[in-house]
């Protein structure tokens, strides 16, 4: 081995050694962030919610596995058949899932978009290492909602003004999710998923400081006269949990009490 070949060989082995510390470095990062909600997460990936664990335990959601559906995990998966011939722009802008419910009749598949934000302070998105980049957690949705018809209508100047939204009352919004906002909107299919699923109705969950949840329901000519159906079976199965449910409360022991003895007047 000359000397060329001996330098080669050891810039080899340095980059090798460089990406195993890296790989240790991302490992234990993970673990770290992971153990700082380690019961929550447990929870949710014992029930195969594990993709997005993580989000739903920063942000206090609680999770219930719904009855009249079976929570499958997948391979990432792109609704395609939500495209818009018309949307020439390349993901990652189109609607991407690792979770969804699928009813027992199995009329209906409802994909479920939890969006991994979380904020320190309840009012902007964290982003740890582009924190110059300020975006509203409150409003985060609205970009959200704008890229889905984006995608499925192919226009680029559309206004929010001209889309079919539909706002639910704040009474059954906070009833269903103890939410803040729900909003509901058709997407057209514009191919059939799975050759039997000809329809979309997307329900947008979003409660100040917290992550936003999308449901997507993909369904069938069958489940079409009863949807409402659907929907109602999954109220409740996200849930943001109001602080004092998670706050703990701790009353001060009597020697921590400080007694302030009043200043003497002076003569």
């Amino acid at each position: 081995m000359d000397k060329n070949d001996k330098l080669k060989y050891r810039n080899v082995s340095d980059m090798e050694q460089i990406r195993r510390l890296l790989f240790v470095f991302i490992v234990l990062i993970s673990q770290f962030g992971y153990s700082l909600y380690a019961q929550t997460i447990e929870d949710y990936n014992e029930i195969g919610l594990g993709s997005s664990s993580l989000t739903l335990a920063r942000n206090q959601v609680k999770y219930t596995l719904p009855s009249n559906f079976v929570l499958e995990t997948m391979e990432t998966e792109y609704l395609e058949c939500l495209r818009s011939k018309d949307y020439t722009r390349q993901l990652p802008f189109a609607p991407f899932f690792n979770n969804k419910f699928v009813s027992k009749d199995g009329n209906c598949i409802v994909f479920i978009d939890v969006v991994p934000v979380a904020s320190k302070d309840s009012k902007f998105i964290d982003f740890p290492y582009l924190q110059e980049l300020k975006l509203d957690i409150n409003t985060y949705h609205i970009s959200r909602i704008m890229y889905d018809f984006k995608f499925n209508t192919g226009k680029n100047d559309i206004s929010w003004q001209e889309l079919p939204l539909h706002y639910e009352s704040s009474k059954y919004a906070n009833m269903a999710f103890n939410a803040d906002t729900v909003i509901t909107y058709p997407l057209t299919v514009w191919k059939k998923y799975k050759k039997r699923y000809s329809y979309c109705h997307v329900v947008f969950i979003q409660k100040n400081g917290r992550c936003p949840i999308r449901l997507y329901f993909l369904y069938n000519n069958k489940a079409k006269k009863s949807l409402n159906k659907y929907i109602k079976s999954l109220e409740g199965v996200f849930r943001y949990r109001d602080p004092k449910d998670y706050i703990q409360l701790i009353e001060p022991q009597q020697d921590s009490i400080i007694h302030i003895i009043p200043r003497k007047k002076k003569n």
